[in-house]
């Protein structure tokens, strides 16, 4: 059970609305992080932005990423 539940969708303001909607369209789901981090509407653009920068197919391999992280979820014991 979570401590919070972050920003519910109907109390949003037009950019973090936006920024729910790409990305849901990109992972499938709105994660918790992304919803704690909507009380700060600038934080969230840019971590937003940051998340887009640095999934660019040219930066890093695909797979390298993902065994990165892996490795990170073990290191600090977060499930899959």
């Amino acid at each position: 059970m979570s401590r919070t539940t972050g920003v519910p969708d109907n109390e949003l303001g037009f950019r973090a609305r936006i920024i729910y909607w790409l990305t849901k369209r990109r992972r499938g789901r709105i994660h918790l992080a992304t919803r704690v981090r909507a009380y700060d509407p600038k934080l969230l653009e840019l971590a937003f932005r940051m998340d887009l920068h640095t999934a660019a197919q040219r930066t890093v391999p695909a797979v390298l990423k993902q065994l990165a992280q892996i490795k990170v979820a073990v290191m600090v014991g977060c499930p899959l």
